[in-house]
């Protein structure tokens, strides 16, 4: 097994003078002097940015963290200025590679004439290769996709391209003679609409560093842009401002569980026995976000070998009986008397059903937009839409902790999360199923 060290992850912004301060957060419980998203401690250090501590030995852990900087700042010496996102906590490092699916989608609402039969996944998969960001790490936006989201939402000197993964391109997968093939099923992560993949790197890295693969899905024509792998022509589709009306919302949910059914059936297994990589191929999770999350849903109840849902603040388009265990993971807006999906959806549900929603978190807060702009100091300073007040690093937490404790929930790893805990104050328990209540 790799070597971790569970009380300590440090978050270094690499550049060649020193950085103004260092800060230290309480990550778990996101507050210092109850101040949500204070830091714990400033401090002026030559190379080192932000340290993210998980709540315990937090003291030790600082003292370890001073010591340690000195050795690591020669690393960095001569690198590109970026800034890294907070890192993935699991035990393993990450890998990143992407792979073109040949596939017509039928019925496609928004096929463009320059690559009408195409599916792209970005894989994030274990590893043991080390990161470094800004040295050996993907790039996170490309420039094109950078430009397009910065613009229309104000980021000021193209600063998301700035932001840096700790994701390794096209590094070694697990070895499968000394780790045996992955047991863990691979997940299926479906962005919400018009959104690119990559804008859920924050959770789907944290994923594979807990040791699942993950396939995150963009289909050509649907997002504004995509950049495809190996120096091929990129794909502009629909714009950022267009108006997606209700039909269009439905013929895009129909074609998510259309693509993910078809990864599942037949592209991932082909694709995983040609390449000879030990990622498993008999059992899924799915996982999405808005019109994602609902197909993620309808995705579990079509398709037999997928274990269990989850749906990240998404409307349903329809309500089947699901049978199998699902997570409805909300924002403050989904309750009985706002939304008018969530609750015939959830009449309907006989197997494991629960609904928790996030106070303070807003629709954004799902994907890594919260980050762009915690991260850069820039909260209120941009024009990002629909994020509520929860700091960007406390919601990737919450979503972590939820999200991997369903996961270990339905593979009977452990008990369900008890909602509401002092951990997490800020998940409400909405409604559960019978099977699901406590």
């Amino acid at each position: 097994m790799p070597q971790t060290f569970p009380d300590l992850r440090i978050w270094l912004t690499p550049n060649t003078a020193p950085c103004a301060t260092k800060r230290i957060y309480d990550v778990a419980n996101n507050t210092s002097s109850g101040v949500p998203g204070q830091p714990l401690k400033d401090t002026t250090t030559p190379c080192a940015a932000l340290l993210f501590e998980p709540g315990a030995a937090l003291q030790q852990s600082i003292n370890q963290s001073n010591e340690m900087l000195a050795s690591l700042n020669f690393l960095f010496l001569g690198t590109v200025f970026a800034v890294p996102f907070p890192p993935p906590t699991g035990q393993y490092q990450v890998g990143i590679t992407q792979k073109i699916f040949n596939h017509t989608t039928p019925h496609d609402p928004v096929a463009p004439q320059n690559a009408p039969s195409i599916l792209l996944a970005t894989i994030y998969y274990p590893t043991l290769s080390i990161a470094i960001p800004g040295n050996n790490t993907a790039e996170y936006l490309d420039p094109t996709t950078a430009k397009l989201w910065g613009d229309i939402m104000g980021y000021p000197n193209n600063s998301l391209q700035t932001l840096t993964t700790w994701n390794v391109y096209d590094a070694p997968p697990l070895d499968e003679a000394t780790f045996g093939a992955s047991q863990k099923p691979t997940v299926i992560f479906s962005p919400g609409g018009g959104e690119n993949a990559i804008l859920y790197n924050q959770l789907n890295a944290e994923l594979a560093s807990q040791g699942y693969t993950v396939l995150a899905l963009d289909h050509p024509g649907e997002i504004p842009y995509l950049q495809l792998p190996d120096g091929r022509e990129g794909i502009y589709g629909l714009d950022i401002t267009a108006v997606w009306n209700a039909s269009l919302q439905e013929a895009v949910y129909n074609m998510r569980v259309s693509d993910s059914l078809a990864i599942i059936r037949g592209l991932y297994p082909d694709f995983v026995a040609a390449s000879g990589a030990s990622w498993n191929t008999t059992n899924y999770l799915t996982v999405g976000h808005s019109i994602g999350g609902s197909a993620s849903a309808k995705t579990m109840f079509l398709e037999s070998s997928v274990l269990g849902a989850i749906n990240l603040d998404g409307e349903f388009f329809d309500f089947p009986d699901v049978k199998k265990p699902l997570l409805m993971l909300a924002g403050a807006e989904h309750t009985d008397a706002l939304d008018t999906t969530w609750h015939p959806f959830f009449a309907n549900q006989t197997g494991w059903v629960q609904w928790v929603n996030v106070t303070g978190a807003s629709h954004q807060d799902f994907s890594d937009l919260a980050d762009w702009v915690d991260v850069q100091g820039l909260r209120n300073k941009t024009g990002t839409p629909s994020l509520g007040t929860i700091w960007g690093p406390r919601m990737d937490n919450i979503v972590r902790s939820f999200v991997l404790g369903f996961f270990d929930f339905v593979l009977g790893d452990a008990e369900w999360l008890k909602v509401p805990s002092a951990k997490f104050p800020e998940v409400v328990f909405i409604n559960a199923t019978s099977e699901a209540s406590y």
